[in-house]
């Protein structure tokens, strides 16, 4: 231990004399050096206050040593002047108090929190870092700490193993509360009996009463454990209370080989609303990954596999999750309720129902229930402040939640809404006529009446397919990363004797390959990183109508998880977008924006997403399209009114699509640009004509009293005849070179012929009239040209109802309109002589 002048000493001081020697014992508080130092001091007499005077005095004094132990260096020597706090002395300890219970050191038991006036360091400090699961008052110092890592990472290499942390509520399991499900299990006439058959029940005492919790294994969890843990060390980090977790625990590894006592919950946490790989991992994290439901509470670490939340207990969500912030949620539209279903007395009480279930309120709404919040919403909302009051607040909170729900039976509730339908539900077209072709046939029983008849119920819980196979998918994906680590590791392991060198020294035993240096280790968040990153490189996205409004999109979870797998996210549609994401239900002004650009741009639901961070891949979105309806054009099939037809509007950003800029910059997640192979296809000439076209359609805009939707019509005749003329311009001047080439140059400025002027000159001068009239005709199709372009950029106003004013230079019957040159000689003089300076100088050339 090294031995340091305290800040407190009256410096300079002169070092006198040595007080002990290399190999000396030092005990504590005994004497190191003595030293010198001097003080200005007032001396005068008690009697005569004038004969007091400042003077500066020596003073003697000894330093003593805080340390105990056998000094093995002395930095100083008799006559060193120390100006500041200073090395003096290196001590060896006979123990260091590296590791520490309680305040008490674990190798000597000497009390770590005794202080005497020497103290300049607290015996507490030198131990600070918690690196256990189930105790925190076992601290260790940050070397020995160091050590213990090293110690781990060495053992875990030599097993082939990385580290995992598995969540569990909503990663591996979820849980729940409510009463109902106990008498569900037990009926096998309830619809939810076979889902039921496989829920594990467990007691834990809440408050002064035992509460029964019941516990939902994800599809394929024992086989996911059992294989991931040949491959990794497996922690459980919860943010439920110990028991809960011991108890969870039991279940899913009953022989305790997958998680042993590796067990951190939020009361050895430190932390209430967060999480920290720091807390386990205080050195170092390469080889650690962690699967969770929750980005948002890793602050989406890089060494995060975020998982789709397990939903099996419908609308109950994380029972543990009172402390956490509230779950960022993609909007929902809400589900209208007609007549034809329920009565309207029962449909009230259904609704009600429904409302204290919370399951029929659209995301991101707080779900009321008479007034209040509902017990499963208001334990998600209570994430805050962590100071002592608070968190003795929240956990009587979350108690009393917990009696709430119990007592409003929630999933009951969404089951009787389920019934009602089915009682009320019109038998299917297929069992009408199969109805009637046993009555036909004389097999209808007549004396059975049809109300008698069992009818089938809708279960509320069920494992859909992709549930079945999520965990599967989930353990190949880790697979990839183990496999990927460990290639990467070996590359960097030294290569041993083997083959020929080995057989010509057979007397040489083998080296067994070293291990590298730890620091050059792969990260595994990084190899992680690099697999996710290729599956959306590449892919623009732009949310449309499932953020929330008001929400900032970059922060959404989904938006930031999109972009750990190289998406590239934008607030608008451009000529980069390749995909928009969007609701059924809600067809807004960028999702029809999108349908113009004639199918590059591909308008899928989320779950097209969800399927491509599942399989880490990206997946055919044919499956995943939604408003296939909406045809290039954007007007055919989009109905002018959606009422009745369940389809919501967005208006949130109509205005988008008006200041939309064609041109966006965006940098991708890793820094570089990237062009959709859709986007290279696109002809420029007559994209730069669509940027002159009204942004909107006819039907979707507000026309004056005089503008008509026929207007449209004309224009496109005048954009086709356009087209039509640039081709005519290409080959009057070809023809123009050609003549060019053919007639001799002619000297001197070109003198423009008058009205009426006769041509002196034979062939010659039909040669330069004929010139004269192509330089015409190409220079009034230029100006055609000018004024149509023009004219598409504004709205065209009919005289009448149903007719469109004639362009300038068309005729209504398709031909052109001639001109006479005077009239054209009084148009714009600055635009004729740019047009006349600038076929000067294609003649000149």
């Amino acid at each position: 231990m090294r031995l340091f002048t305290p800040a407190n000493l009256r410096y300079p001081i002169t070092v006198t004399r040595l007080r002990r020697k290399p190999g000396d014992a030092l005990e504590q508080n005994q004497a190191l050096f003595s030293y010198q130092y001097r003080l200005q001091v007032t001396e005068g007499t008690r009697d005569d206050p004038d004969s007091e005077e400042l003077v500066e005095r020596s003073f003697y004094s000894d330093f003593t040593s805080e340390l105990e132990g056998t000094v093995t260096t002395l930095h100083i020597k008799e006559g060193d002047v120390i100006t500041k706090r200073t090395l003096v002395a290196d001590i060896d300890e006979p123990c260091t108090h590296s590791t520490q219970y309680g305040g008490i050191c674990v190798n000597c038991g000497k009390n770590m929190d005794e202080v005497n006036f020497n103290t300049s360091i607290r015996g507490t400090d030198r131990a600070t870092v918690n690196t256990t699961h189930a105790n925190t008052a076992l601290l260790m110092s940050q070397d020995e700490a160091g050590r213990a890592d090293e110690e781990a990472r060495r053992r875990l290499l030599e097993a082939r193993k990385l580290t995992l942390v598995v969540d569990l509520d909503q990663t591996v399991i979820q849980a729940c509360v409510e009463k109902t499900l106990a008498a569900w299990k037990n009926d096998p006439s309830n619809p939810n009996y076979e889902a039921l058959q496989e829920v594990r029940t467990f007691d834990l005492v809440q408050g002064n009463q035992l509460v029964p919790y019941y516990l939902k294994l994800r599809p394929g969890l024992e086989k996911f454990l059992r294989e991931m843990s040949d491959l990794y060390e497996m922690h459980i980090y919860t943010m439920a209370t110990r028991d809960y977790a011991l108890n969870v625990a039991r279940i899913i590894d009953p022989d305790q080989k997958v998680f042993a006592d590796r067990i951190l919950s939020r009361d050895e946490s430190g932390s209430m609303n967060a999480k920290f790989l720091k807390r386990l991992f205080p050195v170092n994290t390469k080889m650690v990954l962690v699967i969770d439901d929750r980005g948002d509470v890793w602050q989406w670490t890089p060494n995060l596999l975020k998982v789709k939340a397990y939903d099996f207990f419908v609308g109950i969500g994380d029972i543990n999750s009172a402390f956490l912030p509230k779950r960022q949620e993609l909007d929902a539209a809400p589900v209208a309720k007609t007549a034809k279903h329920h009565s309207s007395d029962e449909s009230r009480k259904i609704a009600e129902d429904e409302n204290k279930a919370g399951g029929s309120d659209p995301a991101g709404v707080e779900p009321k229930t008479n007034g209040t919040v509902s017990a499963v919403d208001h334990m998600v909302s209570m994430a805050g402040s962590q100071d002592q009051e608070t968190m003795q607040e929240k956990i009587e909170q979350q108690s009393q939640d917990l009696e709430s729900q119990i007592a409003e039976s929630p999933l009951l509730q969404k089951q009787k809404i389920l019934d009602a339908a089915d009682s009320e539900a019109e038998p299917s077209p297929a069992a009408s006529a199969a109805a009637e072709l046993l009555a036909l046939n004389g097999d209808h029983k007549s004396d059975i009446p049809p109300q008698d008849a069992p009818k089938h119920r809708h279960n509320l819980l069920q494992d859909d397919e992709t549930e079945q196979a999520y965990l599967s998918t989930l353990g190949q994906r880790l697979r990839e990363v183990h496999t990927a680590f460990f290639t990467s590791y070996d590359a960097a392991l030294p290569a041993s004797e083997t083959g020929r060198i080995a057989a010509l020294r057979p007397d040489v035993p083998s080296r067994k390959p070293a291990l590298p240096d730890l620091s050059a280790i792969p990260d595994a968040a990084h190899i992680m990183a690099s697999l996710r990153h290729r599956v959306l490189a590449g892919v623009h996205l732009v949310f449309s109508g499932v953020v929330p409004l008001g929400v900032n999109i970059h922060n959404h979870d989904t938006v930031i998880w999109a972009k750990t797998f190289g998406a590239t996210v934008s607030e608008s549609v451009s000529k980069k977008t390749t995909h928009v994401i969007a609701s059924p239900e809600r067809r807004t002004a960028k999702v029809r924006q999108a349908a113009k650009r004639g199918g590059r741009v591909a308008i899928v639901s989320v779950q097209w997403l969800f399927q491509c961070f599942m399989h880490w891949r990206r997946v055919s979105e044919d499956l995943y399209r939604i408003h296939t309806d909406a045809t290039v054009n954007g007007t055919a099939d989009l109905p002018n009114s959606f009422d009745g037809r369940g389809v919501l509007l967005s208006s949130s950003d109509e205005s988008d699509v008006l200041t939309e800029p064609e041109t966006e910059t965006e940098t991708p997640v890793n820094g570089t640009s990237s062009k959709s192979s859709a986007n290279m296809a696109i002809d420029t000439d007559w994209q730069e004509l669509e940027t002159h076209r009204p942004s909107l359609d006819r039907a979707d805009s507000s026309p004056t009293l005089t503008e008509a939707p026929e207007d449209w019509g004309s224009i496109d005749d005048e954009l086709n005849e356009f087209l039509g003329s640039d081709a005519d311009d290409s080959e009057t001047e070809s023809v123009l070179s050609i003549r060019s080439a053919d007639s001799p140059p002619s000297s001197g400025k070109k003198r423009k012929r008058g009205e009426g002027e006769a041509d002196p000159d034979g062939d010659g001068g039909a040669a330069a009239e004929g010139d004269e009239e192509e330089g015409s005709r190409l220079q009034k199709r230029k100006k055609e040209a000018l004024e149509r372009t023009s004219s598409l950029t504004q709205v065209a106003s009919a005289t009448s109802a149903g007719e469109s004013k004639p362009s300038p230079g068309v005729d209504p019957g398709g031909g052109e309109v001639e001109v006479e040159e005077e009239e054209e000689l009084e148009g714009d003089d600055e635009l004729e002589a740019a047009l006349a300076a600038e076929l000067d100088a294609l003649e000149d050339e």
